[in-house]
C-alpha cells in the first residue's frame, strides 16, 4: 500500500520539501478524490444488480467519477487544496439536488444523508473556514431540498409533512454535528502537526549544532593532541635513555586517553544519526589479539599486571572484518581490565568455529583477574554513562560510554558483546562476530629507504608544533620535505616546484587547504597534478563534497601517526611501480 502511495504522489508531483500541513491536505484533496471514484466505480455494479439494465443514475455515476478522476489529476499542475474542497463540494452538492429533483423527492432522497460528509472533509483539505462553508452551502441546499418536498403534490394533498420535517431537522443536525467534529478534529490534528514539525526543525537544528560543536571541538583537540602523540612517539624512537623513553611513552599514552575519549563522543554521534559505517576487510584475528597487547603491555606492567593473548585451537589465519572497529572493542575491554584489576593478569584470546556455511564464529575474549562485576550491574554496564556503580568516575575516571559503544560497533557487524563470566576471581567480556574466510594475506615487506627517498614532499600547516611532528615522520622514513605556514605561501612553492605529496591542513590563515588545494589544481604549476592529502582534525562527513571539489585525493585524520604516513607511502609506491 505505501509503495502504492509513494507512485501516486511521484505521478501528482507532490514536493516532500513543502511544509506538513500543505502536504497533508494535498493528500487529503487525492485521497478524497481517488475513494469516491473508486466507491462510485463499484456502486455502478450495485446499480446494475438493482435495475438490469442502464439507467439515468449510471450516466450520472459515470459523469461524477470522470470529473473527479480529472480533479485528482489537476493536483499535478495545481496544488490548491481549498479550490478541491470547493469543486468536490459543489460536486456533492449538485450529486444531491441532481438525484433529489427529477422524481421531486426533496429530502427524502437517498444520497441526502452524504451531506454529513461534506464538512469533514472540507475541514482537511480547507480548514476551519472550508468546514463552515460547507455547513452554510449544505443548509442551503437541505432548506431547498425541504421546500421540493413540500411542493410535492401528492404530500400536499394529504397534508402531512411531519415526516419531511423530521427528516430536515435530523439533515441540518447532522449537518452541524460533523461540523463541529471536523472543526474540532481538523485544527487539533493540524495543531499537533505543526508541533511535531516544529519539534522536527529544532531536533534538526540541534543536531547541525550538535554536528558543527562536535566538529569544531575535534578539530581543536585533535590539532594539540598531533603534537602530544607525534611528537612523544618520535621521542620514544629516538634511541634516548630507558627512563626517558618511560616518560616520552607515558606521555603519548596519555594523549592516546584523551584521543579514545574524543573518538567514543564521534562515533557515539555517528551511531545515534545513523552515519556510521562498518568496512570489512582482510584481516588477521592473531595480528589484532598481538597489537592490542602490545598497546597496553606498558600500561599493565607499570600496575604489576601481567598481559598476553594468542589465539586458542584452529583460527583462520585472515577473517573478512572490520578491523579497525574490532581492535576498538578489545581496546575498550582491556583499558577497563586494566582499570579495574589490581593483581594478577589480563589475558586476550581469539578462537574460532567454521559453520557449514564456510562462515566463521570469531569470539575474541578478554579475561582479568580484577574485583568482577555485580550481576545486578552485568546489564547496566552496557548502558550510556552508567558506570557500574557509585563513585567509579571518581576513583578510575571515564566517560561511561566505552561499552556502550562497544554494543553498538558490534551490533552494526551484525555480532553482540557480553559479560560471558564474572565473580570474585575476574571477570571475562565475549566479542562474538560470524564473519567470511577470505585467502590468506600476503605480508607486506618492510618500505624500503630507497623507494621514498627520492620523493618530494611540501607540507603546508600554520601550526609549529604540527610541522615539527609530520618533518620527525618524514625523516624517519628517509624523506626531505619543504615547509609553508599558510595556504598561500604553498601555494606559490607548489608553482615553483614539482611535489609528488602535498601534505595541507585544512584550516590555515591567508588561504584554507581547501581554497589552495583549488588554487593548485587550477593553476599551470608543476604540482598541479600532484597528490594533495588533506590532514584535517575534523572526523565526520560534512565537508566531504566540499573536499572533492577542491581536487583534495585523500584525507588523514590528526592526531596522524608514523603509520599513516607510511601506509601512504606505500600506496604511492606500488601505484608508481605499477604505473
Amino acid at each position: 500500500m505505501q509503495s502504492l502511495v509513494n507512485r501516486i504522489e511521484r505521478a501528482l508531483r507532490i514536493d516532500d520539501d513543502a511544509s506538513a500541513e500543505s502536504i497533508m491536505r494535498i493528500r487529503a484533496a487525492w485521497a478524497i478524490g481517488a475513494t469516491f471514484a473508486v466507491t462510485q466505480f463499484a456502486n455502478m455494479f450495485v446499480l446494475w444488480a438493482n435495475y438490469h439494465r442502464w439507467t439515468y443514475d449510471h450516466t450520472v455515476t459515470v459523469i461524477c467519477i470522470m470529473i473527479v478522476s480529472g480533479l485528482v489529476a489537476l493536483i499535478r499542475w495545481r496544488k490548491n487544496p481549498t479550490f478541491h474542497a470547493a469543486a468536490y463540494s459543489a460536486l456533492m452538492l449538485a450529486g444531491i439536488m441532481g438525484s433529489a429533483l427529477p422524481d421531486r423527492t426533496g429530502v427524502n432522497s437517498a444520497l441526502v444523508p452524504f451531506i454529513a460528509l461534506g464538512p469533514i472533509m472540507c475541514g482537511f483539505m480547507a480548514g476551519r473556514t472550508g468546514a463552515i462553508a460547507f455547513f452554510v452551502a449544505g443548509a442551503a441546499v437541505l432548506c431547498f431540498l425541504y421546500q421540493v418536498s413540500l411542493s410535492h403534490p401528492p404530500l400536499m394533498a394529504s397534508g402531512d409533512f411531519a415526516r419531511e420535517t423530521n427528516r430536515f431537522a435530523q439533515g441540518l443536525f447532522a449537518l452541524g454535528l460533523s461540523t463541529v467534529i471536523s472543526i474540532l478534529v481538523s485544527a487539533r490534528s493540524y495543531l499537533f502537526l505543526s508541533e511535531l514539525s516544529d519539534a522536527a526543525d529544532r531536533a534538526r537544528k540541534a543536531e547541525v549544532a550538535k554536528s558543527a560543536f562536535l566538529a569544531t571541538i575535534s578539530h581543536e583537540l585533535r590539532t594539540p593532541l598531533n603534537g602530544v602523540i607525534g611528537l612523544a612517539d618520535s621521542l620514544a624512537r629516538a634511541g634516548i635513555p630507558e627512563a626517558e623513553q618511560r616518560l616520552a611513552r607515558t606521555i603519548g599514552r596519555s594523549g592516546q586517553g584523551m584521543l579514545r575519549i574524543l573518538n567514543d563522543l564521534l562515533d557515539l554521534s555517528k551511531i545515534e544519526a545513523g552515519k556510521f559505517a562498518i568496512d570489512p576487510h582482510p584481516v588477521s584475528p592473531l595480528e589484532l589479539v598481538r597489537q592490542v597487547v602490545d598497546t597496553w603491555r606498558e600500561t599493565a606492567h607499570a600496575k604489576g599486571l601481567s598481559i598476553s593473548g594468542d589465539c586458542i585451537g584452529e583460527v583462520p589465519e585472515v577473517v573478512l572484518a572490520d578491523g579497525l572497529r574490532v581492535s576498538q572493542i578489545l581496546q575498550n575491554f582491556v583499558s577497563n581490565a586494566v582499570k579495574f584489576t589490581d593483581a594478577g593478569g589480563i589475558t586476550v584470546t581469539a578462537s574460532a568455529m567454521i559453520q557449514p556455511n564456510g562462515r566463521c564464529l570469531l569470539a575474541f575474549r578478554v579475561k582479568d583477574t580484577g574485583r568482577g562485576v555485580p550481576d545486578q550491574l552485568v546489564e547496566r554496564i552496557f548502558e550510556r554513562f552508567e558506570q557500574g556503580g557509585a563513585g567509579i568516575a571518581r576513583r578510575y575516571g571515564g566517560t561511561g560510554l566505552g561499552l556502550p559503544i562497544c554494543r553498538d560497533l558490534a551490533a552494526l557487524m551484525g555480532g553482540s558483546v557480553g559479560v560471558e563470566r564474572t565473580g570474585a576471581d575476574g571477570t571475562t567480556f565475549l566479542l562474538a562476530l560470524t564473519v567470511g574466510v577470505p585467502q590468506p594475506l600476503q605480508r607486506e615487506p618492510a618500505l624500503a629507504a630507497d623507494k621514498t627517498s627520492k620523493l618530494r614532499v611540501l607540507v603546508a600547516d600554520d601550526n609549529e608544533v604540527n610541522r615539527l611532528v609530520l618533518g620527525e615522520y618524514l625523516r624517519s622514513l628517509g624523506v626531505d620535505a619543504d615547509f609553508a605556514a599558510d595556504g598561500a605561501a604553498c601555494v606559490a612553492l607548489a608553482e615553483r616546484a614539482r611535489y609528488d605529496l602535498i601534505l595541507i591542513d585544512k584550516e590555515m590563515p591567508v588561504l584554507t587547504g581547501l581554497e589552495a588545494s583549488r588554487a593548485i589544481r587550477d593553476g599551470n604549476g608543476p604540482s598541479m597534478a600532484s597528490l594533495i592529502v588533506l590532514v584535517t582534525g575534523d572526523a565526520g562527513d560534512a565537508d566531504h563534497d566540499r573536499i572533492l571539489r577542491a581536487g583534495v585525493d585523500e584525507r588523514i585524520i590528526k592526531p596522524v601517526s608514523r603509520d599513516a604516513i607510511e601506509a601512504l607511502f606505500r600506496r604511492m609506491v606500488d601505484s608508481s611501480e605499477a604505473a
